[in-house]
């Protein structure tokens, strides 16, 4: 019989911080309007420090610290614990990806699923807890 997984609904949180200076690794949520209908957000890690930060910052913000909250708005992981994306397989865990992130924001408004036991307390590994994509409910009762 195989184990069931269980989740809790989580929702991405975000925090603007002014560094003294843009280091690689720094997380990035800015809106695209230009184009579209609705706004859309993306979100990213710099890869290279531009030249003129002030120019890159004045365009896509100041660099943000992610966090996953319930739907009170209380904390459930700081931005260390947050890692690991499941993509329906278990034994086939991955480093979340800025692009997940991305579809999350804009597919579910920031929700998604964490695993957790059956008494809702959060599952990590390697320090990590895991994500995925929202769970359909009917699919669950099913």
């Amino acid at each position: 019989m195989e184990d069931e997984i269980y989740h809790i609904e989580g929702e991405f949180a975000f925090k603007s911080y002014l560094p003294d200076k843009l280091k690689v690794g720094m997380h990035f949520l800015t809106s695209v309007s230009i184009g579209i209908l609705e706004p859309e957000h993306l979100f990213f890690t710099l890869e290279e420090v531009p030249q003129d930060e002030e120019m890159f910052m004045s365009m896509h913000g100041a660099p943000v610290h992610v966090f996953l909250v319930d739907e009170d708005e209380k904390p459930l992981a700081d931005p260390k614990e947050i890692g690991w994306f499941n993509d329906g397989d278990p034994e086939d865990l991955k480093p979340i990806t800025d692009e997940q992130i991305t579809k999350i924001l804009n597919d579910d408004d920031g929700f998604m699923d964490i695993e957790c036991d059956e008494n809702g307390e959060l599952i990590y590994y390697e320090d990590k807890v895991i994500i995925s994509y929202l769970s359909d409910e009917e699919e669950e009762e099913e």
